[in-house]
């Protein structure tokens, strides 16, 4: 009977992802992510993009609802043994003309894999040598949740090869698994990294700069200023679904999420950071004390949507607070 219950299960999984291809908006609401079937797939390097004295930086690529992901892992000259973690880099929007993989991520690593952690940053469907994204496009950010958590599930296994391709030379020892897999988010990839949080139920250690906090489909609006798209979704489908603040409830307890925000972001108003944490108060407040979301707000006075000018502080804050969660 066990052989057959698991495949029935997976008979289904196959089924979904088939369907993942190009899912209906109500595919993708967060309350229908949390009960997705996420796999982990190998994580393959496919070439070496470049090295200093201090690094390596490869393109690799995995599997994300059956479309092939590409993306940068990097990693510090040391024993591999060393290594604190890995850090999921979750980048902010690019234009898809003109971006290259690492592109939103490879400065911020420089410095984290000066404090010992390795930094892997998926391009997302939709770029470089990505799949091209499912439809509907204005969804792009929940496709985005399912690459950030497939890629975190991969990560959970013993998880790089070198392809065949890739010399001998160019070759540095990989760990066989990491000691801690932690979360950055910035901008809509804060969007991406909060609902990573809610659909997983998981409390890994997340940073969040400026993230994206309007719920869907505003945070859509605001930049896309697509409102007809908008208003026929919000006739068709429970805006609260989708909503990241109604299902801070899904967090899990003990989270430990550092918020950075800059009041010179006009990107990403400090209003919205300001919403943020006053919603997971407002959820802590009917949580008992041990089951509480972990936040700590810090707000940089003049910084802007990157966080400048205040690299070295909050660089090292960043690894810190990894460091202790």
């Amino acid at each position: 009977m066990k052989k057959i219950f698991f495949t029935i299960i997976g008979i289904a999984g196959i089924a979904f992802f088939a369907a993942a291809q190009g899912p209906s908006l109500a595919d993708l609401s967060l309350k229908k992510l949390q009960n997705y079937p996420y796999r982990a797939s190998p994580l393959v390097i496919t070439e070496l993009a470049s090295q200093t004295n201090e690094y390596y930086a490869y393109n690799f690529s995995y599997t994300s609802m059956g479309l092939k992901v590409t993306g940068r892992f990097s990693l510090p000259k040391q024993d591999p043994s060393l290594l604190k973690g890995v850090v999921i880099m979750l980048r902010g929007h690019q234009n898809a003309q003109g971006y290259y993989t690492g592109k939103g991520t490879e400065n911020p690593a420089r410095y984290y894999m000066r404090g010992s952690y390795a930094v892997i940053a998926p391009d997302f469907l939709g770029y470089a040598g990505s799949a091209a994204t499912p439809q509907p496009e204005e969804a792009h950010q929940f496709f985005s949740t399912i690459n950030a958590v497939e890629l975190y599930e991969s990560l959970l296994r013993p998880a790089f090869s070198y392809a065949a391709s890739v010399p001998a030379a160019s070759r540095a020892a990989l760990p066989s698994s990491f000691k801690k897999i932690v979360l950055w988010g910035h901008s809509n990839g804060g969007q991406v990294a909060i609902h990573f949080l809610e659909v997983t139920k998981k409390p890994v250690p997340t940073v969040l700069w400026a993230p994206v906090s309007l719920d869907f489909p505003q945070s859509m609006v605001n930049y896309q200023r697509n409102r007809a798209w908008a208003e026929t979704f919000k006739k068709n489908y429970p805006a609260e679904d989708y909503s990241l603040f109604r299902f801070m409830d899904s967090i899990a307890p003990g989270t430990p999420i550092l918020l950075e925000q800059g009041t010179r972001d006009y990107a990403v108003p400090k209003a919205w950071s300001d919403a943020f944490s006053k919603g997971i108060e407002g959820e802590n407040n009917s949580r008992q004390s041990a089951e509480k979301i972990a936040l700590e707000y810090k707000v940089f006075e003049g910084a802007n949507h990157n966080l400048n000018p205040f690299w070295s502080t909050i660089f090292s804050g960043d690894l810190a607070f990894w460091d202790a969660h």
